[in-house]
């Protein structure tokens, strides 16, 4: 059976002779009882905190690109973002043939291509269009060309003149593309040099930037590692498996201990902790290498061996 938010607090309170909870009681707890709800808490984030790569953390994103949009934002509740494992998902229909991207440093991308930052123009369509309109009213016109080529979502347009806010003359669905009815608010877009993007950066805010701009809707994937939010229900689970639920015990015993000034109670406890989570990282983490020793040996009738050790 999965060890629940009131499964974990009620092994505690045990620990401690104190009056156990039932999921009627678990809310309007008091006193020691919300000590050790919060210690349980406190418990989890410290195993989390102290390592990165925890499997139980693991996941994957996948996100669409919109056609002149270079800056994106990895999920909420990711903690770390491998960037090594940043790819494009092949796809025949964009003529794009997947593979990994190469991995740019922020100050590289600065020094050498942020200029393509200023050369994208973008707005937004005022109003909603059909596939076969042959004007496209847009918010501004500002920094477009009087005559050129447009991104809108999948569609490629273009266009013989401006009117105001208005482009006209359009032919829907260029390059290959086809023509799409398109929401208000949908974002145009205007530049050269785009294609299916080739390095990822990451950025100083912890998102990341792809290069070159992407000029269609291709598909990227990358791995990731969550940062869990705090249990609240009695039947909210934990990400860190069962079998490893006697550390978070341990931690949360020691946190309450700590909360009453029991100091010896709580460095024992989490003395056993600490180890508890050195174990976790060991049998998830953790990876073993086996080296060839350059140490040569000779045998009893004197012709060289190579010794081998494992560490």
């Amino acid at each position: 059976m999965a060890e629940t938010y009131l499964t974990l607090t009620n092994k505690v309170l045990a620990r401690l002779n104190e009056v156990e909870l039932t999921s009627t009681t678990f809310t309007s707890a008091r006193g020691i009882q919300t000590q050790v709800k919060n210690a349980i808490n406190e418990s989890i984030r410290y195993i989390n905190q102290r390592e990165f790569n925890y499997p139980f953390n693991h996941a994957t994103d996948s996100e669409t690109l919109v056609a002149g949009t270079f800056k994106y934002s990895i999920p909420a509740t990711a903690k770390l973002a491998d960037y090594d494992t940043f790819r494009v998902v092949k796809d025949s229909d964009l003529g794009v043939s997947g593979g990994k991207l190469n991995s740019m440093n922020y100050k590289e991308y600065v020094e050498h291509h942020i200029t393509h930052e200023d050369e994208i123009t973008t707005t937004t369509l005022n109003g909603s269009h059909s596939s076969s309109v042959e004007t496209l009213t847009l918010t501004s016109t500002t920094g477009f060309d009087a005559a050129g080529s447009a991104f809108i979502g999948s569609e490629i347009i273009s266009y013989t003149a401006i009117s105001g806010n208005d482009l006209t003359g359009v032919t829907r669905g260029t390059q290959s593309t086809t023509a799409a009815e398109h929401a208000s608010g949908v974002q145009v877009a205007q530049f050269s040099n785009g294609s299916a993007p080739t390095h990822v950066i990451r950025t100083l805010d912890n998102n990341y930037i792809l290069f070159p701009c992407p000029n269609k809707a291709y598909t990227i994937k990358y791995d990731y590692y969550t940062f869990p939010t705090d249990l609240s229900a009695h039947g909210d689970t934990t990400s860190i498996p069962d079998r490893f639920a006697p550390v978070i015990i341990d931690g949360a015993t020691a946190f309450v201990y700590q909360y009453r000034g029991e100091t010896q109670q709580y460095a024992i406890n989490f003395t056993r902790y600490e180890q508890g989570i050195k174990n976790m990282q060991t049998l998830l983490v953790n990876k073993f290498d086996y080296l060839r020793s350059t140490y040569i040996t000779r045998n009893h009738i004197g012709s060289p061996t190579s010794a081998f050790r494992s560490v």
